[in-house]
């Protein structure tokens, strides 16, 4: 199971945010700055309008001292003015998409905040989003709205993982799996993936070699995080095949779903041509991605059988936020165009972030996405000669890969996620977030050559 310590040096959130001035996305001198240094960037009370049709992406969206994951936390472990670009955590820079705020700030115009009466306008939502744009016809009754896909996937282990049981994992896959076995008190098997021209592809032997008797669930994570797969209906149905003739429940994490690359296509595994495969699977979703809601607390679970989707709710139980539900209605009912506009300038961002690194960073091996807003870059020869292997256990790292962030931030600015912790395969590389201004992007691009090039 892999590790994912992060040490803290002492320095103060409040103070840090306050010193920092407000200047990440770049440095003060950079062509990338916030409202505080640039006229060019979003104020974060600003909504976005449309000009000739187009929503604008392009214009950095200041997120720094927003209590911000992935800009105000990476910096307290540094010291000052070394933190400069957080390009790790999974969430989209982009400001959200109007009908989000447009909704709250109606909601919050009622000045009261007791018990809601009902979910039903959600509920709908989901409905309609699955059935018009991913063809899975869902019944309301069948969805349990969740307060994140976490609560739901470790109440399904809880639900089919008995005491002495284990759940298999296909990796490099998202670290977050691994805590929420933690939380469910169950052990992890991975089983590494292998790549080939280009692709991470299932390692089908040791696949089924793992899938021993006491293996009792498998996450399938679709599109993979943190290498991208947007898995085919042949490779879904082979991996449901394979986990229904060794007794062991699909629990299909879909969170990454509207995410999906020009030429792809996502096939919920709900949506299999095998009803013995989809009834032996519940799903896990949220648009907590697509319009980066992750703050407002709403997923869903379902499963096409009944009795699954009953044991699952027996071991889970929801505490919904009066305005995350708010939040969600109203993007499921007015955001499409918002995020289809969003996930074309991401996809740009992939062909970007692959022709630069072609062009400028030899010793870099690039991982074409298929989905997500993230990539997987092997940066294992820069590891080498900066003796990422030799130098982490004296710098008291938790692994080479940890060693290789640090030393990054210190030498650029940037901040990524070590591979270490997407379990067996993650050896060597990082994770890295694209969903920023592609001004934001190149200036993050040369800053990581500028370091590479010193080795």
């Amino acid at each position: 199971m892999p590790k994912n310590p992060d040490s803290n040096s002492g320095f103060n959130r409040r103070s840090f945010i306050k010193g920092a001035g407000m200047t990440a996305l770049a440095g003060a001198t950079g062509a990338v700055a916030t409202a505080s240094t640039s006229a060019s960037a979003q104020s974060s009370s600003s909504i976005p309008k449309l000009a000739n049709g187009k929503y604008d992406f392009d214009t950095p969206y200041n997120r720094v001292g927003s209590n911000c994951a992935r800009w105000d936390s990476p910096g307290l472990n540094y010291p000052a003015g070394v933190f400069k670009y957080g390009m790790g955590v999974a969430s989209i820079d982009f400001e959200c998409a109007p009908c989000i705020t447009e909704a709250l700030a109606e909601r919050t115009n009622h000045h009261n905040w007791g018990y809601m009466s009902s979910t039903q306008p959600l509920r709908d939502g989901i409905v309609r989003w699955n059935g018009e744009r991913h063809g899975v016809e869902l019944d309301p009754d069948s969805i349990t709205i969740a307060s994140g896909v976490y609560s739901g996937m470790i109440a399904a282990m809880r639900a089919f993982i008995p005491a002495a049981g284990k759940l298999l994992l296909v990796t490099p896959v998202y670290s977050g799996f691994y805590t929420m076995a933690r939380n469910a008190h169950v052990a992890t098997v991975d089983s590494q993936m292998i790549r080939k021209n280009g692709r991470y592809e299932v390692n089908w032997e040791d696949l089924e070699a793992k899938m021993t008797s006491d293996i009792r669930a498998m996450v399938v994570c679709n599109p993979q995080n943190p290498t991208g797969n947007v898995w085919t209906e042949e490779e879904l149905l082979r991996m449901g095949r394979l986990a229904l003739e060794h007794n062991i429940v699909v629990l299909s994490d879909e969170i990454h779903s509207d995410v999906i690359r020009s030429g792809h296509k996502y096939v919920p595994f709900a949506s299999l041509p095998d009803r013995a495969v989809v009834n032996n699977s519940v799903s896990f979703n949220a648009i907590s991605k697509t319009f980066n809601m992750a703050g407002m607390k709403n997923a869903y679970f379902y499963s096409k059988s009944p009795t699954m989707l009953d044991r699952v709710d027996q071991y889970h139980h929801a505490e919904l936020s009066t305005l995350g539900v708010a939040a969600n209605a109203a993007a499921y009912r007015h955001g499409a165009e918002w995020f289809d506009q969003a996930n074309a300038y991401l996809d740009e961002n992939h062909t970007f972030m692959e022709n630069y690194i072609k062009q400028n960073m030899p010793d870099v091996v690039y991982t074409k996405n298929e989905g997500t807003f993230m990539t997987f870059l092997d940066v294992s020869k820069i590891m080498t000669s900066i003796g990422a292997a030799e130098q982490y256990i004296a710098a008291e790292k938790a692994s080479p890969e940890y060693y290789f962030r640090d030393w990054l931030v210190h030498n650029s600015g940037v901040y990524l996620n070590p591979g270490s912790v997407y379990g067996a395969g993650g050896e060597g590389h990082v994770r890295m977030n694209l969903a920023s201004s592609r001004m934001v992007l190149k200036e993050v691009l040369d800053s990581m050559t500028m370091a590479f090039n010193k080795v």
